[in-house]
């Protein structure tokens, strides 16, 4: 784009002494400048990573340095780069060149600031050798030199610059002895001896004269030759020859002056910037505010701007450079817009570009050239690059008004692109014509986000420049007049040869930006480095096999994803280009490649041939105004072999770059275009390959008619070849016909409405036509049908495709004479030709997990599907109650399985859908499948007996209903998680005769001549991990009667929680217990009834209940019943003793609820005519009747009776939803549900018939614990006759306070109780017994603790004194006995007889006692 980099600001030095060859080499190592930091106050901190220098060597004439001749930029001047790195032989010629001298001339200055080029630093390389020197002529020449060439125009800082001294000091001369400074000097012991205290060296002289007392900047630096310099004897005057003998600085001090001298050039280079930025950017914001004055011209004003964005440019900030170009280009936009509406503005481009015209005049003569038959025509080929920054004087052009348009457009672009080449990597070395230089070999370190931006504007460059120079040309056509243009060419032709300059143009452009985006980063493969751009290859074939476009691709690459689809787009655009050039000569129809404009090729007839392609109208063509050569070669043949070839690679590669950029719709498209000119060119298997997948994306693009277009193609590719294929493509052909047809009869129909189709438009193919409406494919069906015979394997397509309006009917009706169920399917069968159905299968799958998964409904006969509405049923023998969703229906016709899936809401082509139609559809798929009253049933229950010492069991009955049964087959399966079914323990309770057990399959039974009427009760034991509530069975009964094999798989489930709880509480005498057991709600909601509670005795003891134990007992939560039985060991039995038993009959009250309004419920809804609805009510009833909450379960045991709510209460909606509205059936239903409801309002309970019904009885084990010992104790009082004076025969006794009482305490010691096996022990037993009193209630003398020995029957007796501590109802103390030596776990009760004995202790009020204190210390006194 640009001929050279300008990233490098020019720096002038003057060297009199020529002494620059000396330091050239070690300059250069150090160039370019590194790590820079501008902050402006307007703009963020910017770093600049590199910028390259440009000295050019200046030298006026030692003798006369007053008058120095001007800085001259020509070619006579050597320029030193900052690039190069290694030493050249061209320092003789820098340094002849430096000493060569030119008179003075005076520089003439630009009118414009942004169209001149001058240097930012002037560097002065000073040779001084001692301080005389010094002071006699070198300070005076710096003072001229500064004067005249370093000292600028305070007003004016569009060309600023900053100055610098450096001082080369040579060996062997008397600077060369000095220290650098005289701080350095003081310091060091080993300084000259002329160096007097207070003495300046050379160097801080110099910078005392020219830095100045407060200045901040230093300008000086010095730079010490080494003695072993190879060029020092070059020197005039020479150096001495001692120099070699001196010792030289050291490296450290070397780099460090070198440090300074780089530290100086890049502050004062940046100083220099900052300045001219400033100055540019005031006058840039003064000529904009400017904008509306008379005499604003943005040609002008362009150029400022611009000189502002090449000074960012010159140092490096290519991105602010980059941002002043778009600002420019966005004015340059507003402009033109401005003069379309013929506002007048400040600029004037003049009208057509001049370029063009002399490209039209060339085109002219060679078409006359041509005409005349000239055997050496004119060549009007041009191998340049179309866009680039040099190529024309566009600056000047832009200066003078004198550019236009087009000519504007182009010069921006290319200063935006070569910016953005050198951001990505393609331009970063200041060497000559690198931008326009084709990349070949390794490029590392590309960005690829800015080549891809590159790409991206190039395109839209390309589009919207394209028509301007078309404008251009037309305009010069129509300013001179129509009929013959020029003498020789009409009209037509001359709009030909604007055709071919505009693509050739465009072409041209395209072929550039991809030669200089390309980068190595791309997919090896995938962009071949080849010398004629996007020219083919001329060895490569024209068939080529089907391509994968999705290209692996090593690794992560940033922007790889965005520069491929970025070349991918260009190359697209370039092969639009040359399309177009194709249709213009009769290759490509107007159309592109599915048609021939104005029938140029006809529709394609599957059983005719090659020849029904024909050509009605011929296309006017020349070659003249082609000017690239590689599009030239491209359509210079006269059969478009190369032609197609070139189409064909850039659609390669275009398909290739969309795979790396993930862009797949892209790739099909440009897919689709190879796949049609492959059909095109005859070449079937390799058109075959693309159109398998191309047909398959624009049927999901919605783009029919080239969908169609495509299908008539692939099937005339695959006739002869593959039958498989072949007959995939006529079903898509037959979708096709069928979707025309749906949409003709919806629109009739007037099922389309107005927000319909405003919502979903028709819809257009890319070539703007609207979706086909009719497809013949008259014979179609049997074709397929006859090929369909012929492939091993089945074809499945959608319904849809073929069929509209299917539907399943949701209500389910029962099967007359058999179980089983059917529903009735009807759809509309598009297409005119008939097809033979074998059978339609319907799916439907459950919605609860607790069903069986799916259902498969099958009709028992074929059917002819005819133009209209089609209607049959489907049935099947396998009765599964519950709910259920249509998922699938399936018709078969010989090897084609035609599919339709409910639960997507399928819609046919060109209509449209919206959430409230899917949710109607998934309602109308729902079906509710229930047992018929005359079919087999099942039920799970809890068993009338229940024993706590034995398994847990559950009883299954199977009614079957009005079936005889010849043989059948019966399983069991659990269907709770953690409940195991002990079935080898299953029991037959009854229809033992019936069944037969299969002990080699485990939950499995045999079925055999059940008669109608007949049913089977089965007792299952089974245990679980943890406590089950609810039981849950899977019942499965394959059986077969004279109506055929029928199957019947249901969940059941029953309650088995139990709902009381038994507690007990034993209290032992010497020869009775005494066992309370309480009986409570388990689940403290739901009420009992108990009927009896019989603790039955054993031959080892005997029972004797008391009164209650029988008669009706209701127990709440918070009222439990409690019974109480005696208990008697009998005596002369010897053995291990039995348990008890405890029997309780009872019932629930929720269990009596549900089978009272059951039965009331079942026994009307019978009445009523609506048996039928049994097995679905029923259930729904007792679902519902679950949720009664703890107080309705309280009233109703109360009331003895069930308030049973409204109709609104129990929800029967969706119960309802599954009867057929369409008989009335529905409305009868819920007419007498509500009836029912409103009829009984409140149902009585205690009905006998339902309590005897539901009435259980649970029998738990009673063991009766095994005690070793037992002790009766027993206080007894002596009390005398007067303390009884005045006590009744059952009042406690009454005695005085503080008075002693004897009293004896008696223990019996017994073993009645010891139930061990090995009887009762004999031997004697240690106890302890303790006398528990409180000091402040009993004061106890005695033996209140003491050890005793005892043997069974044996009683002891031990006196104690007792005297009460105070007055009132006293109880006695407690007695403990635990335990003694020897007796260590053995078990033992105490029976306490005085433990509810009250003694009433009275005052003594015959005396009194009184005790005074004293206050003072003294003893006291008792009265």
């Amino acid at each position: 784009m640009e001929p050279s980099s300008t990233s490098k600001v020019a720096v002038t030095y003057w060297d009199p002494a020529a002494l620059y060859p000396l330091i050239a080499p070690d300059l250069r190592s150090r160039l370019p400048l590194r790590n820079l930091h501008w902050k402006s106050p307007t703009r963020p901190l910017r770093s600049i990573s590199s910028l390259h220098v440009d000295l050019f060597p200046y030298s006026p004439p030692p003798t006369n340095l007053s008058s120095p001749a001007p800085f001259n930029s020509s070619t006579e001047l050597t320029r030193v780069k900052s690039t190069d790195s290694t030493h050249t032989d061209d320092t003789n010629n820098i340094r002849r060149s430096a000493s060569h001298s030119r008179g003075p001339r005076k520089e003439r200055r630009h009118q414009i600031p942004g169209l001149r080029n001058t240097p930012y630093l002037k560097v002065y390389i000073l040779r001084c050798d001692d301080n005389d020197s010094y002071k006699n002529t070198q300070r005076k020449l710096l003072r001229e030199w500064i004067t005249t060439h370093a000292t600028a125009e305070k007003a004016d800082n569009h060309d600023a610059f900053e100055w610098l001294i450096l001082h080369v000091v040579l060996p062997g001369t008397p600077a060369a002895q000095q220290p650098r400074s005289s701080s350095s000097a003081s310091n060091s012991g080993g300084g000259s001896r002329w160096m007097k205290g207070g003495s300046m060296t050379l160097l801080d002289k110099i910078r005392s004269d020219f830095n100045g007392s407060t200045a901040r900047v230093d300008r000086v630096a010095q730079i010490r030759i080494p003695p072993t310099h190879p060029d020092l004897q070059t020197l005039s005057p020479p150096v001495a020859p001692t120099a070699a003998a001196m010792t030289p600085e050291s490296p450290l001090e070397s780099e460090t002056s070198w440090l300074d001298l780089v530290a100086k050039l890049k502050s004062r280079i940046l100083a220099s910037f900052d300045a001219r930025v400033t100055q540019y950017e005031e006058d840039v914001r003064e000529r904009d505010s400017q904008r509306r004055l008379p005499g604003w011209n943005f040609c002008t004003f362009f150029v400022l701007k611009e000189g502002l964005a090449r000074a960012f440019e010159s140092v490096g900030l290519v991105e602010d450079a980059l941002v002043l170009y778009d600002e420019l280009g966005f004015g340059l936009e507003a402009i033109v817009r401005e003069q379309e509406r013929g506002e007048v503005v400040g600029a004037n481009f003049i009208a057509w570009t001049k370029e063009g015209l002399h490209w039209v005049e060339e085109a002219r003569k060679c078409l006359i050239a041509r005409k005349s038959g000239e055997l050496e025509p004119l060549n009007e080929v041009e191998e340049d690059n179309p866009i680039a920054s040099d190529k024309k004087p566009y600056r000047e052009l832009i200066l003078s008004n004198e550019i236009s348009v087009f000519d504007f457009r182009c010069y921006l672009f290319a200063r935006q692109a070569t910016l953005l080449l050198r951001l990505g990597g393609r331009n970063g070395e200041p060497t000559v014509q690198e931008a326009a230089i084709p990349i070949s070999g390794e490029q590392d370190g590309d960005d690829l986000l800015r080549l891809s931006e590159v790409c991206r504007r190039g395109i839209e460059f390309v589009t919207t420049v394209a028509r301007v120079l078309r404008s251009d040309l037309i305009t010069h056509k129509a300013t001179s007049g129509g009929g013959e243009t020029e003498e020789g060419i009409s009209p037509k032709e001359l709009h030909a040869i604007i055709d071919n300059l505009v693509a050739s143009w465009s072409y041209a452009v395209c072929t550039q930006l991809l030669e200089q985006t390309r980068s190595s980063a791309l997919p090896e493969g995938l962009d071949e480095n080849s010398d004629k751009g996007l020219l083919p290859r001329r060895s490569s074939s024209l068939a080529h096999q089907s391509l994968s476009f999705a290209q692996a691709v090593k690794g992560s690459i940033t922007g790889l994803e965005n520069i491929a689809a970025a070349r991918a787009d260009l190359i697209v655009l370039a092969r639009t280009v040359l399309e177009s050039v194709g249709k213009r000569r009769g290759w490509v129809g107007r159309e592109g490649w599915y048609s021939f404009d104005d029938g140029e090729m006809e529709e394609v007839s599957l059983d005719g041939d090659e020849s029904t392609v024909v050509k009605k109208n011929d296309v006017f063509w020349i070659p003249e105004g082609i000017r690239h050569k590689g599009l030239k070669d491209t359509v210079g043949s006269d059969k478009g072999s190369y032609f197609y070839a070139n189409f064909s690679e850039l659609s390669e590669k275009a398909m290739k770059y969309y795979g790396v950029a993930k862009r797949y719709k892209n790739a099909e498209r440009v897919e689709s275009d190879l796949a049609a000119l492959k059909f095109h060119l005859k070449e079937y298997e390799a058109a075959a390959n693309h159109l398998r997948r191309m047909t398959n994306f624009y049927e999901e693009q919605g783009w029919g008619f080239i969908e169609t277009t495509l299908l008539g193609m692939y099937a005339k590719c695959l006739k002869e070849q593959k039958p498989e294929e072949y007959v995939s493509v006529l079903l898509k052909l037959l979708a096709k016909s069928a979707a025309a047809e749906n949409d003709r009869i919806r629109r009739l129909a007037g099922r389309v409405s107005a927000d319909a189709v405003s919502a979903t438009p028709p819809t257009l193919s890319p070539l703007g036509k609207s979706t086909i409406t009719h497809v013949n494919v008259r014979g179609y069906v049997a074709e397929v049908l006859a090929l369909s015979k012929e492939i091993f394997m089945e074809i499945t397509t959608p319904m849809m495709n073929i069929w509209s309006d299917i539907s399943v009917d949701p209500y389910p009706r029962h099967l007359p004479d058999r179980d089983g169920f059917e529903v009735g399917v009807r759809m509309r069968y598009l297409l005119s030709d008939p097809l033979p159905i074998d059978k339609v299968v319907v799916k439907i799958t459950a919605t609860s997990s607790h069903q069986s998964r799916e259902v498969l409904l099958e009709s028992t006969a074929g059917v002819e599907m005819r133009k209209g509405i089609v209607k049959t049923s489907a049935s099947t023998h396998q009765i599964i109650p519950g709910s259920y969703v249509v998922e699938q229906l399936t018709v078969y016709a010989g090897k084609l399985k035609f599919v339709h899936d409910f639960v997507v809401v399928d819609i046919p082509l060109g209509l449209g859908t919206n959430h409230v139609q899917a949710i109607a559809a998934a309602k109308k798929t729902k079906l509710s499948f229930f047992p018929a009253p005359r079919g087999l049933t099942g039920r799970l229950e809890m068993p009338k007996d229940i024993y706590l010492e034995k398994m847990r069991t559950v009883e299954i009955v199977v009614s079957v209903g009005q079936n005889n049964i010849s043989s059948g087959e019966l399983r069991i399966r659990s269907a709770t998680a953690g409940l195991r079914l002990i079935t080898g323990s299953l029991e037959v309770v009854r229809g033992s005769d019936l069944v037969s057990i299969n002990r080699d399959a485990p939950g499995t039974l045999g079925l055999k001549n059940i008669t109608a009427g007949d049913d089977i009760r089965l007792r299952l034991p089974y245990n679980s991990d943890n406590e089950l509530t609810e039981l849950m069975v899977r019942l499965e009964v394959d059986y077969t009667t004279d109506a055929g094999k029928f199957v019947f798989i249901d969940t059941l489930s029953v309650l088995v929680a139990l709902p009381l709880a038994v507690n007990v509480q034993d209290i032992f005498k010497d020869d009775t217990l005494y066992s309370k057991f309480q009986v409570s709600t388990a689940s403290a909601e739901v009420p009992l009834r108990v009927f009896t509670s019989t603790l039955k005795g054993s031959k080892s003891f005997h029972t004797e209940g008391g009164k209650g134990t029988t008669g009706s007992m209701t127990v709440f939560a918070k009222q439990p019943a409690n019974f109480i039985y005696k208990i008697k060991r009998k005596k002369d039995v010897s053995g291990q003793p039995e348990s008890l038993v405890l029997l309780i009959e009872y019932t629930n009250m929720d269990e009596e609820l549900r089978h009272t309004v059951a039965g009331l419920f079942e026994a009307e809804l019978k009445k009523a005519g609506f048996e039928k609805y049994i097995h679905w009510l029923l259930p729904g009833l007792f679902v519902r009747f679950r949720h009664r909450s703890p107080t309705e379960l309280e009233t109703a045991a109360l009331l003895e009776e069930f308030e049973n709510g409204t109709y609104e209460d129990y929800g029967w909606e969706d119960a309802l939803e599954a009867i057929d509205p369409r008989s009335g059936e529905r409305e009868k239903v819920e007419v007498w549900l509500k009836e029912f409801f409103s009829n009984h309002t409140r149902i009585p309970l205690n009905q006998q018939n339902i309590l005897t019904a539901i009435t259980r009885s649970i029998v738990i084990p009673v063991e009766v614990p095994s005690l070793q010992v037992i002790h009766t104790v027993s206080l007894n009082l002596h009390c005398d006759s007067s303390s009884r004076v005045l006590t009744t025969p059952y009042a406690p006794p009454m005695i005085t306070a503080g008075i002693a009482l004897p009293a004896e305490l008696v223990i019996r010691h017994s073993r009645n109780w010891d139930t061990s096996p090995e009887g009762p022990s004999t031997e004697p037993m240690e106890f302890l017994y303790e006398v528990q009193n409180n000091p402040d209630v009993w004061l106890v003398s005695g033996r209140k603790r003491a050890h005793f020995v005892a043997v069974d029957g044996e009683v002891q007796r031990f006196p104690l004194v007792l005297v009460p501590a105070k007055s009132g109802y006293l109880c006695l103390p407690n007695v403990e006995i635990k335990p003694g030596d020897g007796a260590e776990g053995v078990t033992l009760e105490t029976e306490y007889k005085a433990n509810a004995n009250v003694v009433l202790v009275l005052p003594d009020v015959r005396s009194t006692t009184v005790r005074i204190d004293s206050a003072f210390g003294a003893e006291k006194v008792v009265v």
